[in-house]
């Protein structure tokens, strides 16, 4: 089979991801809402430490002159000015409406929360309408502006020397916001054996270092980690296999390839995590988003499927999603993703904040609830 090496590439890539989105907790609704809420810093301080680290590694190869031999070539994210502010609109009011975004939506599916395959439904819908919109937003002028500005460009200093800072200083805004995080409160330590700590849920530290490993390797294999990339990619593999190609994938390739396998591989990396970890549930509907956004399990459906559909749109447009435009983006140091996950996180906290205005006490009630079903 053609690009077969790509597709188990990108299969065991997403894995390896998928099992760190599960065991960091960033599937759960109340982890996602929570960091939205600005009361459960987990996912942020994971996000930050995975920031660090491939930031550190690009930096430190780039500086030591190994950065050809390791094939460590970050890739320059576009600046594409009004689409950045459109998508992220669109993407900050799904992630919060929902509580997930297109990695952590897929592997809920893994999981074996039943309920996330109305939002995966969603996301495959939402990129055929992109891929339908797309020229009438290039003629509307939302689309088509593409500038590759960075900062290291914009400062005149040398990529390796920032990105060293760059990632030493989000260590820095790693342990601050440890230190304000107020979900710590709420934790109760208790004493386990080492096979207890793997198998529970693992710490937001080495959880992002796993991820900056991930993210790495991924651009080690000539390749650029981001789901909303890699829904696209499945989509068009499809299109193309079905004889219904979209405009917007014109020709199936090996990076295609390796993307489509990247957003397949997430299910059984998720799967296997929950398995091993006894946390595997049939639709365990989030006590949060049941007991303060709605008890009507076809609403939530409904929310959750108009959900899919914006994250799908907010992503296309604003050119990138929580991983593709933060997480892999921000050790590129490409400044059209900060703009993309600065309007989706500042939306997304308003968001999330106006729908548990004068509920956030359901939130906390409902939390041990979630721990259990770990939602």
């Amino acid at each position: 089979m053609e690009h077969t090496h790509a597709l188990i590439m990108g299969i065991i890539t997403g894995a390896l991801f998928g099992i760190v989105l599960h065991k960091v907790g960033a599937i759960r609704y109340s982890r996602v809402e929570g960091m939205l809420l600005l009361r459960d810093l987990k996912i942020m301080k994971f996000a930050f430490m995975g920031i660090a680290t491939a930031s550190i590694i690009y930096g430190l190869t780039h500086i030591l002159g190994l950065a050809e031999a390791l094939n460590i070539h970050p890739r320059v994210l576009p600046y594409m000015g009004i689409a950045h502010l459109i998508g992220g609109f669109l993407f900050g009011i799904a992630m919060a409406s929902a509580g997930f975004c297109p990695g952590t939506c897929v592997a809920r599916v893994g999981a074996g929360k039943w309920f996330a395959a109305a939002g995966v439904i969603g996301l495959v819908l939402g990129i055929i309408i992109y891929s339908m919109i797309q020229p009438s937003l290039v003629e509307a002028g939302i689309l088509g502006q593409k500038e590759k500005i960075t900062l290291y460009g914009l400062l005149g200093i040398p990529y390796g020397v920032l990105a060293v800072v760059w990632g030493i200083a989000f260590i820095i805004f790693t342990i601050i916001a440890d230190w304000f995080d107020p979900a710590k409160k709420y934790e109760q330590k208790e004493n386990k054996s080492l096979f207890q700590a793997i198998r529970g849920e693992w710490h937001w530290l080495p959880s992002g270092i796993f991820a900056g490993l991930i993210i790495t390797w991924a651009t080690m294999q000539g390749e650029y980690l981001g789901f909303s990339g890699a829904t696209l990619a499945l989509v068009g593999w499809i299109a193309h296999s079905i004889g219904h190609p979209l405009q917007i994938v014109p020709n199936i390739n090996e990076t295609i390839m390796w993307h489509t396998g990247l957003i397949i591989g997430v299910l059984p990396g998720a799967f296997l995590s929950a398995i091993l970890s006894k946390t595997f549930k049939f639709d365990a509907v989030p006590p949060p988003f049941a007991v303060a956004v709605t008890p009507i399990p076809w609403v939530r459906l409904v929310l959750v499927f108009f959900a899919g559909i914006f994250l799908a749109l907010g992503a296309m447009i604003g050119g990138g999603c929580t991983t593709g435009a933060f997480l892999s983006a921000y050790p590129t140091l490409s400044v059209g993703p900060m703009a993309m996950s600065a309007t989706y996180f500042a939306i997304g906290v308003l968001t999330a904040n106006l729908i548990y205005f004068g509920r956030w006490s359901r939130f906390v009630q409902a939390k041990k609830a979630a721990d259990e079903v770990y939602d």
